[in-house]
This record gives C-alpha cells, structure tokens and sequence, in this order.
C-alpha cells in the first residue's frame, strides 16, 4: 500500500463542517469536534509525556497481533510513545468522543501504555471503562501511568482481546476503542464478537485502518456493511456506528 497515495486520495475527499449535509455528522463536526481539553487534564498529560518521551527503559513487548512494523519485540517506552496515535490530535478525538456523548461504560481493546485510556477517561470522567492489555509488561508500564495522571475507576485486564470477549458478562459498551492486532481478518473477527456486547448507537473506534493492505480492506469491508449506517474516514482512524434507524451513508472528514 501506498501511504503517501492514500493520503493524498484522502485530503481530496475530506470535507470539513460545512460539506455534509447529515445532521449527525454536521454535530460530530460542529459540536463534538470543537470541544478543548480540560486545562488541569491538558498540563499533567503534557507532564506525563515529557516523561514518556524521555523513558529509555526497555520491556519485552508480547505481540498478540501482527506485531509493528518499525519496532522489534525489545522496545523502549520512548519507542513506544512515540509510534502511539494517541498523543496527538487522535488521542483528543478520544477525549472529545467521550466528552460528547457522554458514553456510560466504554472498552478499549489494547491499552499500550495508557495514552488512550487516559483521554477516555478524563473525557467522560463518570464513564465505566475497561480496558485490556495482552502484553504483560505493556500492562505494569500502563498502571504506573494511570498512577501518574491519578486516573480512578479503571478496569485494566491482562489478558488477550479473544480471552476476554470469551468471558465477558457484564453490560453493553457505549464506545469501543480497538486498538491492537492489526491483521484485518482480526479486526473483522472482533466486530463481529462485539455484537453481542454493543448496542444500535455503540460508537466504534478503529485505529490505524490504513496500517495495511489487510486493514485497508478490512475497512473497506466494513463500510460495504450493512452493519454500520454510519462509516467515517479520519485517515488513521475510522469511526463506525450501526444506527439502523439513518440511511447508510460514509463521510471522510478532516480532523
């Protein structure tokens, strides 16, 4: 896949407040878009990721996945910060997602080192999240930053994402973040074992869909789907919702 290509084929058909006439969407720009970050939120995240960024200590990361592509399993912290999509304008879409719409009980399928997980949180701070990591020392790297940002009420689960769709038993997500594995047959695989645990407005979040030929057409195939009515291209990150009561429509939008 051509990366620079499909940027370009992107920032062509991007369209920015004013170039959809969908209500919804005309909110999520207008409205969830233009939402900014908690003041005391924004200086303790940008104190934590001068630690990240410094961070030279080294863990064994156990890939569940396809693994990345720049890095081997030894990477450092600082490795991984900076190859994460949610430090920047992405990691606040997060925040202004659940600052929004305001979900009650939110998933994050791969927590990494928490970067994510803490822009959820601090976006809706009442939601009930669980969040699960497959990496055993990814995990321990994520506590300490939860401990860091003071983050409360967290479910933070090692184990797989299959060992735990297998096992879960609890209530309906309003907003599911799949971040991990990065094959495209996965990520198929994921949303359909979701359905059980999601509802008609569940908001999912699909990072890196252009991170291969595979996740590409993976994301290709879920906007031919009749399961999701509304599709959204962020570039890096698609957004996906089934509401079944709105025609189906896909949107690339300019974050």
């Amino acid at each position: 896949m051509n990366i620079v290509l499909e940027y370009i084929k992107y920032r062509w058909n991007a369209k920015g407040r004013h170039g959809t006439h969908s209500p919804f969407i005309y909110d999520l720009v207008d409205k969830c878009f233009a939402i900014t970050l908690n003041v005391s939120f924004r200086d303790q995240r940008n104190k934590l990721f001068q630690q990240l960024s410094a961070d030279k200590t080294v863990i064994h990361v156990k890939d569940h996945g396809a693994g990345s592509r720049k890095m081997n399993n030894e990477r450092s912290i600082q490795q991984l910060f900076r190859n994460s999509s949610s430090k920047g304008k992405y990691g606040e879409l997060l925040y202004k997602l659940a600052a929004h719409y305001k979900p009650l009980r939110i998933l994050e399928l791969g927590t990494s080192i928490g970067i994510g997980t803490i822009h959820l949180q601090y976006g809706s701070t009442t939601a009930d999240i669980t969040s699960v990591e497959g990496c055993p020392e990814t995990y321990s790297k994520a506590l300490k930053t939860f401990k860091f940002m003071k983050s409360e009420g967290l479910s933070v689960v090692n184990c797989s994402f299959d060992e735990f769709l297998q096992s879960y038993e609890g209530e309906s997500f309003d907003l599911v973040f799949v971040d991990g594995h990065h094959e495209g047959s996965a990520l198929l695989h994921y949303l359909f074992e979701l359905k059980s645990f999601t509802h008609n407005d569940t908001i999912f979040v699909l990072d890196d869909i252009r991170w291969s030929d595979s996740m590409l057409d993976a994301w290709n195939r879920i906007i031919s789907s009749s399961d999701f009515h509304v599709t959204i291209d962020l570039f890096r990150m698609g957004i996906v919702i089934p509401r079944k009561q709105q025609r189906k429509e896909h949107f690339t939008l300019k974050l």
